[in-house]
């Protein structure tokens, strides 16, 4: 029995395939998010998780559950995200505070994925089964939760008169514009990449929603 036989065993076996199927989806995640689901390509995500097509079968049964299993990898790299940036950030003292501590950490994460922004946008403008899939699965819940706080927020009077739907969309377009549109920003000559900009915006995001002092 060779040395490599003896070395190859079903844990090394497991870990590469997990290996494997991580890439595929780290592949996928950047291949929908620049084509959408229509124009993306299996063969090139094979070739940029650095594997072939026959892996791509062998871990999805169909390119619908690649990108399902796509979208929920790149939600839990969302929240992973905001929690990691929220660890960070000083302990909030109030609801204020804390909505503000989220928006920052939401910022931070929204640098972090670009490609979030990119799917909803590639999704969410024509009705489909994904489109219903990922709102019930991944937006409507955390659609709930930034709502919820805002009104009572509101309620308390502790923020502007805003309707809550309002506030949601414009706090998830601002916050991830930057990074969506960052080649174009490169263009007039600015790095939305660089931390300094991110804490700007974070910043800036807090003083519209929230003024200044929080």
């Amino acid at each position: 029995m060779s040395t490599s036989t003896v070395a190859d065993t079903p844990r090394r076996r497991q870990a590469r395939s997990a290996a494997t199927r991580e890439a595929l989806l780290d592949a996928a995640l950047s291949e929908f998010a620049a084509h959408g689901f229509e124009g993306a390509s299996t063969r090139s995500i094979a070739a940029e998780a650095g594997t072939h097509q026959p892996q791509i079968n062998y871990h999805f049964e169909s390119k619908d559950e690649l990108w399902r299993a796509a979208v929920d990898h790149l939600f839990a790299q969302l929240d992973d995200a905001v929690a990691r940036h929220l660890r960070e950030l000083p302990t909030a003292v109030d609801d204020r505070a804390r909505f503000a501590r989220g928006v920052r950490a939401f910022v931070r994460a929204a640098a972090e994925l670009p490609e979030l922004n990119r799917i909803m946008v590639q999704e969410a403008t024509i009705e489909s089964d994904r489109l219903d899939w990922i709102v019930e699965r991944h937006t409507r819940p955390r659609f709930e939760i930034l709502t919820s706080d805002w009104r009572h927020l509101r309620n308390a009077g502790q923020v502007a008169d805003i309707d809550d739907v309002v506030v949601y969309y414009s706090l998830v377009g601002a916050a991830s514009l930057p990074y969506v549109n960052a080649p174009e920003a490169r263009l007039l000559g600015h790095d939305t990449g660089k931390q300094e900009f991110i804490e700007a915006h974070a910043e800036a995001l807090v003083a519209l929603f929230l003024g200044a002092d929080r």
